[in-house]
């Protein structure tokens, strides 16, 4: 179809990679470009779909791509990022756990190329975070505390949301955040933000049952990336534009 985005998928074989996949199906305007995986994966030069087969090497794959988005580790995420910037090629990453060193890289790659960084990509978190800041504006004398609750799987703790939820709070009305994190069984994501003061608890949680909405957002993302100038994006760059 003509005017279609090309969009290459680095970890398209793990959960999100497979979601964003099956997300970007039913976007007219983006189209699977290319996928990657890790060196030595088992499933290596297997045809996704018509023109598309499961790579290792970046440097082809950016080649006929405008877009990429990433669920990977970090040191992976910034071996790619690093081959888009020199590409030209704008970047959508969901990756957590990156250091200040790090940061810096995400920082520099932004100068080149337009670059959304977002430990979370649903529409609900953005919401969340939103009500946050205002119940942490409107309740200063109240204790703040997070609890998120994962999947045994997951890598991180705490959760790169609970970070940035934690971060809106410590900003918007200058509370101490406790977070506690959680592993266990096939949690897909929960997290609670609470305030909590005499006679009074205001609990402001989001459950998340599928990985669906979180796709949808990541498909947003590549969107809104696309036609960006260069520079470093959140996901409330990403909403007011939707």
């Amino acid at each position: 179809m003509a005017g279609e985005r090309r969009v290459l998928v680095v970890g398209a074989l793990g959960r999100m990679g497979i979601c964003v996949r099956a997300a970007l199906a039913e976007e007219p305007s983006l189209r699977l470009g290319a996928a990657l995986e890790s060196p030595g994966h088992p499933r290596l030069g297997e045809t996704l779909e018509e023109g598309v087969v499961l790579g290792d090497d970046p440097r082809p794959a950016l080649a006929v791509c405008e877009v990429a988005i990433d669920f990977s580790l970090p040191a992976a995420t910034l071996a790619t990022l690093r081959a888009a910037a020199a590409a030209g090629v704008a970047y959508v990453t969901g990756t957590t756990g990156f250091s200040a060193e790090q940061d810096e890289s995400l920082n520099q790659a932004a100068r080149k190329i337009a670059l959304v960084v977002a430990s979370n990509m649903s529409r609900g978190v953005y919401t969340l975070s939103r009500l946050t800041e205002l119940a942490a504006q409107a309740l200063p004398d109240h204790e703040a505390a997070i609890v998120e609750i994962h999947h045994n799987k997951k890598v991180d703790a705490p959760s790169g949301t609970a970070l940035q939820l934690a971060a809106t709070v410590e900003s918007a009305g200058g509370h101490q955040v406790e977070i506690s994190a959680v592993r266990g069984g096939d949690v897909v994501g929960e997290h609670q933000v609470m305030f909590l003061g005499p006679g009074e608890q205001i609990i402001l949680t989001h459950r998340a049952t599928t990985r669906e909405h979180f796709c949808r957002g990541a498909v947003a993302a590549v969107r809104f990336v696309a036609g960006a100038a260069p520079g470093l994006y959140s996901m409330a760059d990403v909403f007011k534009e939707d």
